[in-house]
């Protein structure tokens, strides 16, 4: 029997009234269409709540939450940045680490990091500085960059070279500026020659040359790099 003859017979006996007795295939067929649509739609009308319940907690984490935080932070660190600027680093440790927990997560909590950080390195606390310092991460390039070569400082003097030596390289390819370019790759330099590694501190000492020509950062660059070529017997 053919499709055709197949419809025709199922028409017939519907039109007849056998369908009142029990549905056909292609009635079957329809109706699982319409449940399989209407899965669907629920599905992605569950989606798109799901979506829409997730942007409004998001908002209302930002605006009810977190924005003020980030007030309430930034005032409450105004005098310890004032500490800071004039080198009052004891004063600046008395609140500066408990800033930076309290606001966590925040610009305001990142700044008492980093001068928690910046001020335990300057007072001789490496170890504390370099817990400080590896929690900061700022959007503002120069500081970002300024934060990761005072890491590097902390871990030298902490006598870990390979990761002080490590963001020195960080740092100075990060710089936006070349008088920070030239000091961080001087240190890095510096770290290799403490590494009896001369090679490596001749190609920083050449690039200085090369590329920051005009910078006063490397007025004594020959000096340097004649020690470097004297250690790896090129003279």
């Amino acid at each position: 029997m053919s499709n055709n003859e197949i419809i025709e017979n199922e028409t017939e006996y519907v039109e007849q009234g056998g369908g009142n007795k029990a549905p056909s295939g292609l009635s079957l067929f329809v109706d699982k269409i319409k449940t399989w649509l209407n899965t669907q739609n629920k599905t992605l009308v569950y989606g798109i709540g799901a979506v829409i319940v997730a942007i409004l907690g998001y908002i209302g984490y930002q605006f009810l939450y977190q924005m003020p935080r980030e007030k309430e932070g930034l005032s409450a660190i105004y005098k310890t940045q004032e500490l800071f600027d004039v080198d009052s680093f004891s004063l600046v440790l008395k609140e500066a680490p408990k800033l930076a927990d309290k606001f966590s997560g925040t610009k305001a909590g990142e700044l008492a990091a980093y001068y928690a950080g910046a001020s335990y390195l300057y007072s001789g606390d490496y170890k504390n500085a370099i817990l400080f310092l590896d929690k900061v991460n700022f959007d503002d390039q120069i500081m970002k960059y300024q934060a990761i070569g005072l890491l590097g400082d902390a871990q030298v003097e902490n006598k870990d070279l390979d990761a002080g030596l490590k963001n020195y390289l960080k740092a100075a390819k990060g710089a936006e500026n070349e008088f920070s370019a030239v000091w961080f790759y001087k240190k890095a330099a510096r770290v290799y020659e403490k590494k009896n590694e001369w090679k490596e501190a001749l190609d920083i000492y050449e690039k200085l040359k090369k590329d920051y020509s005009e910078n006063d950062g490397i007025q004594e660059i020959d000096k340097f790099i004649t020690r470097a070529k004297a250690k790896t017997d090129q003279y």
